[in-house]
């Protein structure tokens, strides 16, 4: 099985920022290291090495697709560990319909039909959102939308939630945020817009412990000739979703499991030899409804460094 990358997007009148890559496949071991699919997950086909390709993990409870409301999105608070250096950045994308599923792709691998720009129209929004710590006082973090008028603006994307978050894009850019904790519960408050007003409690979910092999200033090295397995200690929530982000010749594998599943394993015909980045989060998430939006409360542990695929 071989994805590729989707082929080049014409331009359109509006500042368009996208992160990440294009593929995501993986499978999950179970204790007694047989690969599976996640529970209520998307579970997909039988791979070359006789597993079961890991889609989705938490289904409609969690990280599913949300169908009800006029619209949906998702707020994230995201710590983000390099080596000994951490970063916090908060992220805000709504769009009409539903609400994509959070993780990788259905049966793991995306085409390149899979995903597409929206028409230029003004995405929806929640107006100002505050990320707050829960007992009190200043703001973390403040997303405010950019200025979008007469089918004008700029849009921002992102893969931080998964293949499915490339094609909602948003009016809202990343917004630095001060300092939380692996653990701590945050306050989300927004205004509303288009999007009518919500508040609710983020979650940041535990620190990541016990990943094997560890991500961080030394490189990762992989065999592409035989299939690569990461695990983690399970903390938190069982059903919270854990996301690795991997090279291939192609762009980018995007690979999920539940976080209770301890490890997850990448099949060796979706590696090749390349040298990149390689990325693992814990992906915690509560679900908040204000009068026509369903909204995704997202804390996002992660573990980024280097990665060399040979």
């Amino acid at each position: 099985m071989k994805c590729r990358p989707p082929p080049f997007l014409p331009c359109i009148p509006l500042a368009i920022a996208l992160s990440g890559g294009v593929v995501g496949c993986g499978q999950i071991r179970d204790s007694s290291g047989v690969a599976g699919a996640p529970n209520g997950g998307r579970g997909g086909n039988s791979a070359a090495s006789g597993g079961v390709l890991a889609g989705g993990s938490a289904g409609d409870a969690e990280g599913g697709a949300v169908t009800e409301a006029t619209y949906a999105g998702a707020v994230l608070a995201m710590l983000t560990e390099r080596g000994p250096t951490k970063s916090f950045v908060a992220r805000a994308v709504f769009a009409a319909g539903p609400r994509p599923s959070i993780g990788g792709c259905p049966q793991c691998c995306c085409s390149s039909t899979d995903r597409g720009l929206p028409p230029p129209d003004k995405p929806p929004d929640a107006s100002q959102i505050s990320v707050l710590p829960a007992s009190g006082g200043e703001a973390l973090a403040t997303l405010v939308p950019e200025v979008f008028e007469d089918g004008r603006g700029a849009l921002h994307g992102s893969s931080d939630l998964g293949w499915s978050w490339f094609a909602p894009l948003s009016d809202y850019a990343a917004a630095p945020s001060r300092a939380w904790k692996a653990g701590d519960v945050l306050e989300v408050i927004a205004l509303g817009n288009e999007v009518a007003p919500f508040s609710g409690m983020l979650r940041a979910g535990p620190a990541l412990t016990g990943v094997s092999p560890a991500i961080g200033s030394a490189p990762v090295v992989i065999d592409y000739t035989r299939p690569f397995e990461i695990s983690w200690t399970p903390e938190g929530d069982a059903d919270a979703i854990m996301l690795l982000g991997i090279p291939n010749a192609d762009g980018i594998c995007y690979c999920d499991a539940p976080n209770s599943a301890g490890s997850l394993v990448v099949d060796s015909a979706l590696l090749g030899a390349v040298a990149g980045e390689i990325s693992l989060a814990r992906l915690t998430i509560s679900n908040v409804a204000s009068k026509n939006a369903s909204v995704a409360l997202v804390g996002a542990i992660v573990q980024r460094g280097p990665v060399e695929v040979r």
